[in-house]
């Protein structure tokens, strides 16, 4: 299944199918801001989702990743065996279109 979904479908789908770990590479994502030259491979075991404000929020013991102003997101279970490639959509609300991507894998 490759689906776009709003935030609370995306909240939904997590609480069932709960994630064992959730993967962040630097390599996965469509822009690479420090160029190559910071790579970093991140792993977390929980996943929080807030409606309001649209942030996902990726935690593992003290560490965490937050993306704010997710407009939308994309499942994909289809494409890997890795497992389920998660795409957020972020950016202002009012503009056009999104600004921003990030890719994880949730497994």
């Amino acid at each position: 299944m490759k689906k776009q979904v709003s935030v609370r479908e995306l909240k939904d789908f997590c609480e069932r199918n709960s994630p064992n770990q959730i993967t962040y590479y630097t390599e996965n994502q469509t822009c690479d801001t420090a160029g190559g030259l910071c790579k970093l491979r991140l792993h977390f075991q929980v996943v929080l989702i807030y409606e309001n404000p649209n942030q996902v929020c990726l935690k593992s013991g003290m560490n965490s990743v937050c993306f704010n102003g997710v407009r939308f997101a994309e499942i994909d279970t289809e494409s890997t065996v890795l497992g389920t490639i998660l795409t957020l959509y972020c950016g202002n609300s009012r503009a056009s279109k999104p600004t921003a991507t990030y890719t994880l894998i949730l497994s």
